[in-house]
């Protein structure tokens, strides 16, 4: 079974924008707590208004380095 953390990276590796409904239902009610955990582990993600109060959230997909 997925943890929280897990799934919010499944979902959010698409790098697509996706709204606070979105992350509540897939989630979890507190998805901002697991989206801290993610980024004290080094993820970054981005924010954006939508309308009214609400806000859209994507992770920022880094391009790994090839050596």
């Amino acid at each position: 079974m997925e943890n929280l953390p897990e799934r919010m990276l499944r979902l959010m590796s698409d790098g697509a924008w996706h709204s606070t409904e979105e992350l509540v239902e897939k989630i979890s009610h507190r998805f901002s707590a697991t989206k801290h955990v993610l980024s004290k582990r080094g993820y970054k993600f981005e924010s954006r208004p939508t309308k009214g109060q609400r806000r859209e959230y994507r992770l920022i997909i880094e391009p790994r380095v090839i050596a």
